[in-house]
């Protein structure tokens, strides 16, 4: 076992030693296989080695691969739906693909190709036109590839897609919060029946909503909720049962149906993602969005588009957005032109006076705001999809 350049995982090399003994004892087989060298990446449910080969000769010859070290409590249910999304889909189009998994009793890992990636911060702040368009194509790719398997990612940021500049490759990785997309089910008003069994349900139907309709006012009239608008949620709020919906995702990178709360929710989720990463990108800031909450992010979004959009987004969602005050919007090219032009990047030699500007001075095209503008669509019934998405005029060029 080699354990070297620890200090890129940001643990001392005692501790991150014990770790890698510790999971070698849980998964002997790793061991056999491979060294493994150091944590390369860390998330909520696991954590991420790179190994090398014992068997392949010199170390700086050897294949390398990256070891996912599941926790003991993830749920079944996604290791299974992450392992089959790795095996289906990954493996080509910049999409990440598996060897082979390791499991021994609770404890499984992955174990997958590795790439050597740059940090996003290293590129958000000069990132040519150029470069730009090979970027978001890749992405975008991937999305296309993942969504054509009816798969939402529902993890999209820049930690999760890997670039290496230098040789100007890119990978999508990490699918823990995957999910399957399932349609919404559309009633059939017009649908045919037999004449028979059409006068039979329509009298049992007639009397059964009649009885209902009396009910729902008895009710409505016995239990009004007057809190609406008010500082304060009455009883009768209280006792209705919660709306569940899914939360996944990174604060700053969740689509506004994910803020509002919709239960269902489709791969425009990652659309939105993709589009606040050039966001980033366009206006050399990261991350765009710092938000603490939903509420404060639904504030930020808002500021950025305007209170009519958003209200408008709402209403469509069935649900109510109530701001102080109106705004009108921001004007995107304007405003990333501003942020870009304030940057200011500390020197490597981290010297406080010494700060130097090493901001891209980069006039984007116009093509690039009308496709960051498409994929940032508020509605994301007409958010622009990963396939026309690759078509438009910025990507084709």
């Amino acid at each position: 076992m080699s354990v070297t350049e620890s200090a890129q995982s940001g643990e001392q090399g005692p501790y991150l030693e014990e770790r890698i003994v510790a999971l070698i004892r849980e998964l002997p087989v790793l061991g056999q296989l491979f060294h493994i060298h150091f944590k390369i990446g860390e998330g909520t449910f696991s954590s991420v080695y790179l190994a090398t080969l014992k068997e392949s000769g010199s170390s700086k010859e050897s294949k390398k691969f990256a070891v996912k070290h599941l926790i003991p409590t993830y749920p079944p249910a996604r290791i299974e739906r992450e392992l089959q999304c790795l095996r289906d889909i990954g493996g080509a189009d910049n999409v990440v693909g598996i060897e082979f998994c390791v499991r021994s009793g609770a404890s499984v890992a992955f174990v997958m190709p590795y790439i050597r990636h740059t940090k996003f911060s290293d590129y958000v702040y000069n990132m040519g036109t150029i470069e730009l368009k090979h970027y978001m194509r890749a992405l975008l790719v991937a999305l296309r590839k993942v969504h054509m398997f009816n798969i939402m990612h529902r993890d999209v940021k820049p930690s999760n897609f890997l670039y290496d500049r230098r040789n100007k490759r890119y990978l999508l990785v990490d699918f823990g919060l995957a999910q399957e997309y399932k349609e919404e089910k559309k009633v059939e008003m017009n649908k045919p029946q037999p004449l028979e069994t059409y006068c039979v349900k329509r009298k049992r139907t007639d009397e059964n909503k009649r009885q209902q309709l009396e009910e729902t006012k008895q009710t409505a009239a016995d239990s009004k909720c007057y809190c609406f608008g008010k500082p304060r949620v009455c009883s009768l709020c209280l006792a209705r049962p919660s709306q569940v919906a899914s939360r996944a995702g990174t604060p700053g990178y969740r689509a506004p149906e994910v803020l509002f709360k919709c239960p269902h929710q489709t791969p425009a989720i990652d659309i939105w993602a993709a589009g606040v990463i050039m966001l980033c990108i366009l206006s050399a800031t990261q991350p765009f969005f710092r938000c603490p909450d939903d509420c404060t992010a639904l504030a930020e979004i808002t500021t950025l588009f305007g209170t009519e959009k958003m209200t408008a987004c709402a209403r469509k969602l069935g649900k109510k957005l109530i701001c102080s005050e109106q705004m009108p919007g921001t004007d995107i090219v304007s405003l990333c032109q501003k942020l870009r032009a304030r940057v200011k990047i500390p020197p490597k030699d981290n010297s406080r006076n010494d700060y130097r500007k090493n901001v891209l001075v980069e006039h984007y095209p116009p093509e690039a705001f009308d496709l960051l503008l498409k994929l940032l669509d508020v509605d994301y019934k007409t958010r622009i999809t990963a396939d026309d998405a690759l078509n438009h005029p910025f990507l084709r060029g």
